[in-house]
């Protein structure tokens, strides 16, 4: 293995958050003028990789958490909270939570932007990506996301 820093590609359907929960946060209101009572709050919770990466207040009730929810996602991503590429620790498959066991450079680069025409990209660095044991194959059908476009360069 090399010291040399490597570069992670962005994820395969690359996601900025693998996991969203909206959570109910009770709190007791005391007040001698208007009175006591429970009150609740609507929390974002944003996750990637199992970690929370952000939380966001979503109003004080679920249908206006639900109606809000869409706009906490795109601030958090406007300031940076969301992530699309690999961190090298664990598996580059969106939705998985595993430990990488392996670890693959890249072969070769395709367009892939919304013409999606399929030709080769000169590239100017490696880029890697890593997968664990349940994820290491990857198919035939994606052009740069599949089996014979990728070198085992490690198993982690």
């Amino acid at each position: 293995m090399t010291d040399k820093k490597l570069s992670y590609a962005l994820k395969p359907d690359a996601q900025a958050f693998d996991e969203i929960k909206l959570i109910v946060v009770p709190r007791y209101k005391s007040s001698e003028l208007s009175g006591s009572e429970w009150r609740i709050s609507i929390n974002a919770e944003f996750y990637r990789n199992g970690q929370k990466v952000h939380e966001a207040w979503c109003g004080h009730s679920m249908d206006v958490a639900v109606a809000l929810l869409a706009t906490r996602y795109y601030e958090a991503t406007d300031n940076g909270k969301g992530y699309f590429a690999g961190d090298g620790i664990h598996c580059d498959q969106e939705g998985c939570h595993e430990k990488a066991k392996f670890l693959y450079r890249i072969k070769k680069d395709f367009c892939s932007g919304a013409g999606k025409c399929g030709q080769e990209k000169k590239r100017y660095s490696d880029e890697h990506r890593c997968f664990c044991e349940k994820h290491a194959t990857r198919g035939d059908s994606d052009l740069k996301d599949n089996d014979e476009n990728y070198e085992l360069i490690n198993v982690l």
